[in-house]
């Protein structure tokens, strides 16, 4: 995104004030952004729109307009990267010290947060109809909200005291708001530049679901030992909810999940745990749950938007989730 300010807060480049905005915000964003990343949110903008351009070729203002998009999402979910990496206390991202590492804690909550605004700033830019932008700006503000709902549940919730009703209805929620917000508002946003009135309620009842599903996937990735990945063991280390523990909650027994809240009081000693998800096959019984609540997740895509001229689009959308799936494992 090209980083413009208003006419009152522009000053000469030579400027001390400029000098320390480049060094604690626009380079920082920039370095942050140039990282590797999957950017599947960008194709799902792309595929919304598809979904509600009746087969339809996009027009060249339509790419243009779905380009701008995928870059404002992309800078929202840097941001939320940002600040989850301070809230985690994480070593790494995308192949790299995490912000907070690099400047302090206190400039890269800054950084994320400013991310968020500059982001948005962008939306205002776009040049759709003002009904349109009402819309898209909307959806935004309100995944936005669901994620910092979800967020409130990854740190808040301690995983090794709930149920094991409460741990389904923890992690479903968390996961369904924290992770699936950002891919439901992709599709919300490329479906509006398709059809002003698409429905932005199935978009996002089925963008969560989606999100959702890969984040079962993103989970299962992180389960692994004797590996020098930071993220590895990382949520359950720190109790945040995650499909391991809804897994188990859903489709143990209470002796499972007695013996694997054992196993996480010798973390960081990994020992006691790797035995267990040996012994009890876990990460095998997990990822064929998780692939089948991913395949029933499919079919309430596809059912959801049937006709000839979505065909295409489907069989897109199902290669990009089948491609993110194997990325995340």
């Amino acid at each position: 995104m090209n980083l413009i300010l208003s006419s009152a807060l522009q000053v000469s480049s030579a400027s001390s004030v400029e000098q320390f905005w480049s060094t604690f915000l626009h380079d920082p964003a920039r370095e942050f952004m140039s990282r590797p990343k999957k950017e599947f949110r960008a194709e799902l903008v792309s595929l919304g729109c598809r979904l509600y351009s009746k087969g339809a070729p996009l027009t060249e203002k339509q790419k243009s307009v779905i380009a701008e998009l995928s870059r404002v999402l992309e800078w929202i979910h840097a941001g939320s990267l940002i600040v989850d990496d301070i809230q985690d206390d994480s070593l790494e991202r995308r192949g790299g010290p995490t912000a907070h590492r690099l400047y302090g804690v206190g400039p890269a909550l800054n950084l994320g947060n400013w991310m968020y605004f500059e982001a948005l700033k962008g939306l205002h830019a776009l040049p759709v109809d003002d009904s349109v932008k009402l819309k898209i700006i909307s959806c935004a503000h309100e995944a936005m909200h669901q994620a910092h709902l979800g967020q409130a549940l990854d740190l808040g919730a301690n995983m090794k005291t709930l149920s094991a009703e409460q741990i389904q209805e923890v992690v479903h929620k968390s996961h369904s708001l924290k992770s699936g917000a950002l891919v439901a508002l992709a599709m919300q946003v490329g479906a509006l530049i398709g059809d002003a009135q698409a429905d932005l309620q199935l978009l996002q009842e089925l963008g969560m679901q989606l999100g959702s599903s890969l984040q079962r996937f993103d989970d299962l990735g992180n389960l692994k030992f004797n590996c020098t990945d930071s993220k590895a063991l990382e949520d359950l280390k720190l109790g945040r909810p995650s499909w391991i523990w809804m897994f188990l909650a859903s489709c143990g027994d209470s002796a499972e999940i007695r013996a694997f809240k054992d196993c996480l009081e010798f973390l960081p000693e990994t020992h006691a745990l790797e035995s267990f998800v040996q012994s009890a096959d876990l990460k095998k019984r997990a990822h064929a749950e998780a692939l089948r609540l991913h395949r029933e997740m499919e079919e309430r895509l596809k059912a959801s938007f049937a006709g000839l001229e979505n065909a295409q689009t489907l069989n897109l959308l199902k290669n990009l989730t089948e491609r993110i799936v194997h990325a995340y494992e």
